[in-house]
């Protein structure tokens, strides 16, 4: 007889960053739906409450704090809301990311600076803080990090934001073999264009545009198909999958 597995994530303590908007309220929301707790966060707190109010009409906890990622002393002091709140961490999605698409030569020191800070130096100090909290207490968490199509395969318009993305790639692999005899398990998604306002704002520039005909599919991705990924790679069913970059791409990085 087959054993069965478990998608839910039933009263799991589940941290999004960026969760305002976007890819990172759709992951909430549909944590929640699967049994989470959600601790959210973000530079804008205010944008945070119709996620955690929609966590809470479908019966479970949510509470929201001011978050930057650009500065280790915020990270860590949410971190502490979180425990002191929760008592626990499960699972770690460092979902709060930023992009600005230009010609690589037209990026001043101070733009490369914030697109890297946000994108990869964010994932790393949020990850190790929570792992720290997770191996205390003897948790075997999971940290997922949103990583994108450009950080497997690069692309114009998009040097220091691929870069960093690519960066977060290879912190999943090499953390997830660090942790791996902490039972942590930590693994990347890679979307594709996905439908959110930041796409929005990028998809004005006509050559950034254009990129969307790259994708087999013909479409851009919804953010409940992100969610999907994220929710998998929280739960059971995944406790052997770590280390592991998974692309949400409509087939983008196969050809």
């Amino acid at each position: 007889m087959a054993r069965s597995i478990s998608f839910e994530l039933t009263d799991k303590v589940v941290i999004v960053t960026g969760a305002g908007r976007g890819i990172g309220k759709s992951i909430a929301e549909i944590c929640a739906e699967y049994g989470a707790d959600l601790a959210l966060g973000s530079r804008t707190v205010s944008e945070l409450e119709a996620t955690a109010q929609a966590c809470r009409a479908q019966g479970r906890r949510a509470e929201a704090w001011e978050l930057d990622v650009l500065k280790v002393s915020s990270m860590r002091n949410f971190v502490n809301n979180v425990l002191d709140t929760f008592g626990r961490i499960d699972v770690l999605v460092n979902n709060a990311g930023v992009n600005t698409p230009k010609p690589a030569l037209d990026y001043t020191e101070e733009e490369f600076d914030y697109i890297a800070d946000v994108n990869f130096k964010g994932a790393f100090f949020m990850s190790t803080l929570v792992a720290e909290s997770m191996i205390e207490r003897g948790i075997e968490g999971s940290i997922i990090n949103i990583t994108s199509q450009a950080g497997v395969v690069g692309g114009p318009l998009r040097s220091i934001y691929a870069g960093a993305k690519g960066a977060v790639g290879q912190i999943t692999r090499s953390l997830a073999a660090e942790w791996a005899l902490n039972k942590i398990t930590v693994n990347a998604v890679a979307p594709t264009f996905t439908r959110t306002p930041m796409l929005e704002a990028a998809m004005k520039n006509p050559t950034f545009a254009k990129n969307l005909e790259k994708v087999p599919m013909g479409r851009v991705a919804e953010p409940e198909e992100i969610a999907g990924a994220v929710v998998y790679l929280a739960s059971p069913a995944a406790r052997m999958v770590t280390g592991q970059v998974l692309a949400v791409d409509g087939g983008f990085t196969a050809v």
